[in-house]
């Protein structure tokens, strides 16, 4: 399931070269810049990638209430929207995508682990 959270950066990563969705303007960000000499310089905004990460590792992580989850997500989306980093749709297309992104990891996870013999690892099944 690890790696399906690659799969979601590289989709967004993918989306912000190909989308032209240009960030908030300069003069609205509230941001303050702890290490100033990492700045990763992409034009584009969406979709916004904290979302897309905090949304993906609520809906997978295990044995934490769902509502933790929600008020996880929402604390990042209205943050990133406060602090003038992305647009409101930027941050909802991060939603979705992590959500969509969990879902086929579950889907594939589900999938191999009904087809998984049940024992030890190359032990024969008894009968």
């Amino acid at each position: 399931m690890p790696l399906f959270l690659f799969v979601a950066v590289a989709i967004e990563f993918a989306l912000k070269l190909v989308l032209s969705h240009p960030a908030p303007p300069d003069e609205r960000v509230r941001t303050v810049a702890l290490l100033p000499f990492i700045h990763v310089p992409l034009a584009n905004s969406f979709p916004s990638g904290h979302v897309l990460r905090t949304t993906f590792l609520a809906a997978i992580v295990r044995g934490i209430p769902g509502w933790v989850g929600v008020v996880l997500v929402l604390l990042m989306l209205v943050s990133r929207v406060y602090l003038g980093e992305h647009w409101l749709s930027d941050c909802i297309g991060g939603l979705v995508i992590g959500l969509v992104v969990a879902g086929f990891g579950y889907a594939a996870v589900g999938q191999r682990e009904e087809n998984a013999p049940v024992g030890r690892p190359g032990a024969a099944r008894r009968r």
